[in-house]
């Protein structure tokens, strides 16, 4: 069973350990494989909405992030449809979370192929216009990674891409402002 290896990540003292315990969280679910894997997956969605527990919700998103790294590609389909909530911890008032959402977005959006890209775009515009600043930041740097995991898809999706971006580049906050510039300058040289 799951459950101690989960119990385990929750009870760890520190990152380094929690990391430790989402590792072997992941090698388990490798060795049970893909199909009985997605129960774990489940499992850990109630941890990343605890509101009140940090180890649950950076847990969950160290165990997201070795579960991606395991699994690969043949993850993408349990693991693409948790990024709204790995989107909404970048804006956590605790800094391990959001340093462990960040590790989590981006071993996840690495998983997809290049053809997948304009499914992703609607997960990532959704951060980019109703998050909070962290979030915003969050995805538009995922959205400058894909410019150079993806750039012919990139370059095809340009039309949606632009308005939404050039939007943020208007925020009210200067790290939003600095990383939409980024984002929208990488985008512009995938063409």
């Amino acid at each position: 069973m799951s459950a101690p290896l989960i119990d385990a990540i929750i009870k760890a003292e520190n990152t380094a350990q929690r990391q430790v315990a989402a590792d072997a969280l992941a090698a388990f679910a490798k060795a049970e494989g893909l199909v009985k894997s997605v129960v774990i997956i489940d499992s850990l969605s109630p941890l990343l909405e605890n509101k009140k527990s940090v180890p649950h919700r950076e847990g969950a998103l160290l165990a997201l992030g070795s579960l991606a790294t395991v699994f690969g590609q043949a993850g993408e389909p349990f693991l693409i449809p948790q990024m709204p909530k790995v989107f909404e911890l970048y804006s956590d008032k605790m800094v391990v979370v959001r340093e462990a959402a960040s590790v989590a977005s981006k071993a996840i959006m690495s998983l997809p192929t290049r053809y997948a890209v304009r499914l992703l775009l609607p997960v990532i515009f959704h951060a980019i216009k109703e998050s909070k600043w962290y979030s915003k930041i969050g995805a538009l740097d995922i959205l400058s990674g894909l410019t150079f995991s993806a750039p012919q898809q990139i370059s095809a999706a340009l039309s949606d891409i632009i308005p939404i971006v050039s939007e943020t580049m208007w925020d009210s906050k200067p790290e939003v402002r600095d990383q939409a510039t980024k984002t929208i300058t990488d985008c512009f040289n995938v063409v």
